[in-house]
């Protein structure tokens, strides 16, 4: 089992860069601390369901029955084929809704959660994302593995409300 593994911390070598390690023991701290995270949600996704959070500043945003579940600020969000614009990295607060990912700044862009295919994370903030139609998203934010958990919740509840409707 290596340090990372274990949450140990890194071992200092007196040839090693000790500025670099310090680094990556911090990165692997707030890994262990977004996985820790992730796992208490999904336990708590699972007994309870998603939570419905006050919509504030997301109230514009929301249509009629429509439930606002997560925000996540300062996110940075990279669609590839997902807007005549190109692929460039765009600041702005990512909203979670009942039925829609809203990215609000100044180029706001919603996507349906029916129109996600898989995810998965990539490095330290990253959430990589395919669509159904064959295009990719990026979105970087600081606790990847918990927004990951979040949309996987957010999905399925609503495979769930539509199938009760079938």
């Amino acid at each position: 089992m290596s340090a990372l593994d274990a949450g140990l911390p890194l071992p200092l070598t007196a040839t090693g860069d000790e500025a670099a390690l310090r680094d990556a023991q911090k990165i692997a701290d707030r890994i262990g601390q977004d996985e820790a995270a992730a796992n208490d949600a999904r336990q708590a996704y699972q007994a309870q369901g998603l939570p419905a959070i006050e919509a504030d500043g997301a109230g514009a945003f929301l249509q009629p029955g429509e439930v606002l579940h997560a925000v996540h600020g300062s996110a940075l969000l990279e669609a590839a084929g997902w807007n005549d614009r190109g692929a460039h990295p765009r600041g702005g607060t990512l909203y979670l809704t009942s039925e829609r990912l809203i990215h609000a700044g100044v180029d706001s862009s919603e996507l349906s959660l029916a129109a996600i295919d898989e995810m998965g994370i990539g490095l330290e903030r990253l959430v990589l994302v395919r669509l159904r139609d064959g295009s990719d998203l990026a979105i970087e934010v600081d606790r990847p593995r918990l927004l990951r958990v979040q949309l996987a919740a957010a999905i399925a509840a609503q495979r769930a409300k539509e199938t009760a409707r079938s």
